[in-house]
């Protein structure tokens, strides 16, 4: 067992940091962007999935998070860089696996980054021309705030830290404070429990309506990115890891059931079909007033912002990592003397995002049902394929292992994440041309499970290739992890 973090690998200094249980709690929960869910995704949940069920599905995305979650932490004292899923996924299947769920990972995250910045873009330009009458292209913004996430990575972990803590808090208690109006406005009845009811679950498409919630989990584990960053990662990360886990599960559960209750049962499903984009403001508006909107507004903004930064933070420490251990240049596992951050890798993640958001600008690509649509269905597409060989690999892992280790944490509760990852991935395959929607579905889904196949693939060939090449440079990966 690894029992302390590597200063240096190939004589290069490690990441530095001193993030606690707090700090990484909020950057993950930030990743997850709950207003942003609460606007954008629920009304998803809702008209694709199986209606009012919605906070059903939130505890059983919890339940199956939470079961992943318990073979991914006790697995974690065995991984010692910031790796993640890559580091994960190596150690239990191999080097070629490990690096195509490498290459994997990256892509899919850059593609949910990019979709997350034309949309905040979007978001912006729309506030601005709502608010003050000010009219400005939404790619323009876009490149804006990409630069500006681009200037935060560069910096010390710290200070992104403390931003996307004082963006998530004001989140979380703007939607908090719509679920006490909701509560204590006495509309809420007799069927207030009717979301759990088994006729409303078995309503609909139960299996969407879960998937979309996973979805809502996006980034968890990036707990484990900060490995390298954190104090006393041992603790720190397992305790993040499970109260993330928890806190964006409960959050999600009781704020769908207020929103689903204070739309009204019988007219949930309606709402969120004829209008998903402002399903949730309208609400807002019915229980407070035009001001607070306004404010909620602003705050969705932040709240996409945050995610985007979080995002960053993420695709810039795979590369980090891939840089460090020879598959990518090495200037990429290069760490700034005052900064302690991969600083190298964040220039070359956000000059690739100004040129793809500026590419699909120059082509005409719809920022919300193109460039949001496909990117974050595609890439979310890959993410459960990684987390699903996540919970192959903590299993194989510790059946190989001599020592003792718990039955719950290392077959059972990794089998039990396992079925719920795969039933969902499987619901998730069958439906995207539906989730993509438009009049290219069937077209642009096959582009999608086209490149989340060759980016794995991809991988797992630069690792043969490796092999038979450089030796040297196939050796050092056995470090990973």
């Amino acid at each position: 067992m690894h029992t302390s973090e590597p200063e240096t690998i190939n004589n290069k200094p490690g990441l530095s940091g001193s993030l606690g249980v707090t700090s990484i709690v909020l950057m993950v929960v930030a990743t997850a962007a709950p207003l942003t869910v609460m606007v954008a995704n629920t009304p998803l949940i809702i008209s694709m999935g199986n209606g009012a069920a919605a906070p059903f599905d939130a505890m059983v995305a919890t339940v199956i998070m939470f079961l992943f979650s318990v073979g991914f932490i006790y697995m974690s004292r065995y991984i010692t860089n910031a790796g993640a899923f890559y580091s994960y996924i190596q150690k239990g299947l191999g080097r070629s696996i490990g690096l195509g769920s490498a290459t994997m990972a990256v892509i899919s995250y850059f593609m949910i980054l990019v979709a997350l910045e034309a949309y905040i873009g979007y978001a912006l330009s729309q506030l601005l021309l709502t608010t003050l009458g000010i009219n400005i292209s939404w790619w323009l913004l876009a490149l804006v705030i990409t630069a500006v996430v681009g200037v935060l990575g560069y910096q010390k972990i710290e200070l992104s830290s403390k931003f996307l803590g004082v963006a998530l808090v004001l989140e979380i208690v703007i939607v908090l404070v719509v679920d006490a109006a909701i509560i204590g406005s006495g509309n809420i009845g007799s069927d207030a429990l009717e979301p759990f009811s088994s006729a409303t679950i078995l309503s609909g498409s139960p299996g969407l309506g879960i998937m979309f919630a996973i979805y809502c989990f996006t980034g968890f584990e990036s707990t484990v990115v900060y490995r390298e960053e954190a104090k006393n990662p041992n603790v720190t990360i397992p305790k993040a890891t499970y109260i993330a886990v928890f806190l964006i599960g409960v959050f999600y559960a009781v704020s769908m059931w207020c929103q689903v209750n204070g739309i009204g049962l019988s007219q949930v499903v309606q709402q969120a079909t004829e209008h998903p984009g402002d399903m949730y403001l309208t609400m807002v508006e019915r229980y407070t007033n035009k001001a607070f909107v306004d404010v909620m507004q602003v705050l969705l903004v932040t709240s996409l912002f945050a995610c985007v930064l979080s995002l960053h933070n993420i695709v810039v420490r795979y590369q980090y990592v891939l840089g460090r251990f020879g598959v990518l240049h090495s200037k990429l596992g290069s760490v700034h003397e005052k900064h302690g951050s991969p600083f190298v890798s964040s220039v070359l993640q956000t000059t690739l995002s100004l040129l793809a958001v500026a590419l699909c600008a120059i082509i005409g690509m719809d920022p919300v049902t193109q460039i949001y649509a496909w990117g974050a269905t595609a890439g979310t597409l890959g993410y459960m394929v990684i987390l699903s060989l996540t919970c192959v690999s903590v299993l194989v892992f510790f059946r190989r292992s001599t020592e003792f280790h718990p039955v719950l944490n290392t077959v059972v509760a990794p089998i039990g994440g396992l079925i719920g990852l795969v039933a969902c991935l499987i619901v998730a395959v069958q439906n995207l041309p539906a989730l993509i929607g438009g009049d290219n579905a069937a077209v642009a889904a096959s582009i999608m499970e086209m490149i989340v196949m060759v980016s794995f693939v991809v991988g797992c060939i630069a690792a043969l290739l490796m092999k038979v090449m450089s030796p040297a440079r196939f050796a050092l990966l056995k470090q990973v992890g």
